[in-house]
């Protein structure tokens, strides 16, 4: 269960990384930011995605009291590609399998309405968390 949660956190940085869709405005590349919070369960891991500051997003993984939670910074490519790198990984619980620093991923990222869809997750040892990560989520609302 751990190899696939570290996978399954290291997409889904990726995955969190979307509040807009590439396709959104002809805006240079610079320009764009992702935003929002994304929530998705698969196979019992409790994923969070959350855009902060430009360019950069916060993943978070548990599976109860054990997870994880990676920092990345991301470029969007003129394709719509996301590119990420992992700058931070936090251990909470037993957790065996944090991401390494440095790890360099891409994925697709499309929204529409409430709900954004990772998918084409590329990058080293992430096999085992793309069923995890690739897939729908959910946009958080906001409490009023």
């Amino acid at each position: 269960m751990f190899r696939p949660l570290a996978g399954v956190l290291a997409l889904t940085l990726v995955v969190l990384s979307g509040g807009t869709s590439p396709a959104d405005d002809k805006k240079d590349d610079k320009d764009k930011a992702l935003s929002g919070t994304w929530l998705r369960e698969a196979n019992g891991i409790d994923l969070k995605l959350e855009f902060g500051d430009k360019n950069t997003f916060k993943l978070s993984a548990f599976g109860g009291e054990n997870g994880v939670i990676v920092t990345c910074k991301y470029t969007i490519g003129k394709d719509g590609e996301i590119k990420a790198e992992i700058t931070k990984a936090e251990e909470k619980g037993n957790f065996p399998a944090k991401p390494p620093i440095g790890l360099e991923f891409s994925f697709k990222w499309k929204v529409k309405g409430d709900t954004g869809t990772l998918d084409d997750l590329k990058g080293t040892t992430l096999e085992d968390a793309k069923p995890v990560l690739e897939g729908e989520y959910d946009r958080k609302k906001d409490k009023k």
